[in-house]
């Protein structure tokens, strides 16, 4: 069986048109991969599928890989939210954004390692081959290309005895022989997934940083803790300890805003109970659905208010050229389309 053989991919697209913009790539096609790892010890491919379906969260990746599936979930000649929009690195090394011209992809840590790992690597072979991608100059980490925030994919290779480089190396061994057989030698990883995972950091707090605090926001998200202004982001600020907070007050343990091991314990077992209204910070009002219609230059009222409230400008219920700008500057920060118009996929990361 020829290396191009291998493995086969399963294609399931999410709905979602928030995570997925249905917008094409610069040119229709890729120039570049960007690398990256889940964060999450529990869920595997599906169950990044589903969350993305649902997540109310401008942010996503094409494809998901872990020790038995390699599942794309938005068509790989369409913008994802894998890389903030506002970093400069891609642009240095690439020439432009990478979700407007690079394939995200993330390896998932559940199961085990080497299997997973072994499809990771195919993958971006057979990425380099469809789209005449150079395996050796054009693949980045998200370390590179985030560094003040992101440690992955090597949060993920290196505990498990990969380093990048190693990983790059690899890539390009399947690339080279692609057309022949399987017989051919990749980084043998000298720890597995469980061993890794059974040992995650045990105490977070407010100022912590990294792929464990990550690992947390997207926990409390999905038991419908919301993050609306940062989301997982990786950072433990005031928005993630005010989620902590309302967990253990949920869950009816010592409300410190500290994520330890009774916390870890209860946010595992806690049941995200049927929706209703929460209260929003920019607008300190019930949040409620979005609206129906489009909000934009000369629309009036409440909503329009609620809308400055949140990108901080004068409230004065006028949707003028000074609001139109700064909805501008919130969707760029956000990795939305930078329109100055607020519909669904706007209004549900602002609200």
């Amino acid at each position: 069986m020829a290396i191009k053989d291998k493995y086969t991919i399963e294609r399931k697209y999410i709905t979602n048109k928030v995570a997925r913009p249905r917008r094409k790539l610069t040119g229709g096609t890729p120039s570049f991969l960007v690398s990256h790892e889940t964060a999450n010890n529990s869920a595997d491919a599906h169950d990044h599928y589903s969350y993305f379906q649902n997540t109310k969260l401008a942010a996503s990746a094409h494809t998901f890989i872990d020790d038995g599936v390699i599942l794309e979930i938005i068509p790989l000649d369409e913008v994802a939210f894998h890389v903030q929009y506002q970093k400069p690195y891609d642009n240095q090394r690439f020439g432009d954004d990478s979700n407007d011209d690079a394939i995200g992809t993330e390896l998932c840590r559940t199961g085990n390692f080497a299997k997973a790992y072994d499809r990771f690597v195919w993958y971006h072979a057979y990425l380099c081959k469809k789209f005449g991608i150079n395996p050796t100059t054009r693949i980045a980490n998200h370390k590179s290309l985030d560094p003040e925030r992101r440690s992955d994919p090597d949060s993920w290779l290196n505990p498990n005895g990969v380093t990048w480089k190693e990983f790059l190396a690899d890539v390009k061994k399947y690339y080279d022989a692609w057309d022949g057989n399987t017989n051919v030698k990749i980084k043998q990883p000298t720890k597995t997934a469980s061993a890794v995972a059974s040992n995650p950091e045990k105490v977070l707090r407010k100022g912590s940083k990294g792929e464990a605090v990550k690992d947390l926001q997207n926990k409390l998200i999905s038991k419908g803790f919301s993050l609306p202004k940062y989301g997982a982001d990786g950072d433990y600020g005031d928005e993630t300890v005010s989620a902590v907070k309302a967990l253990q007050k949920a869950a009816g343990i010592t409300v410190d805003g500290i994520y330890g091991p009774a916390t870890a314990k209860a946010i595992d077992s806690y049941k995200k109970p049927a929706a209703k209204a929460t209260t929003s910070k920019a607008s300190g009002s019930a949040v409620v659905p979005y609206p129906g219609k489009l909000i934009k230059k000369g629309s009036r009222g409440k909503d329009v208010e609620r809308i400055q409230r949140a990108v901080d400008v004068k409230a004065d219920g006028i949707f003028g050229s000074g609001t139109e700008s700064a909805v501008k500057a919130y969707q760029k920060r956000k990795g939305l389309s930078a329109d100055g118009i607020v519909g669904p996929a706007t209004w549900n990361v602002m609200f």
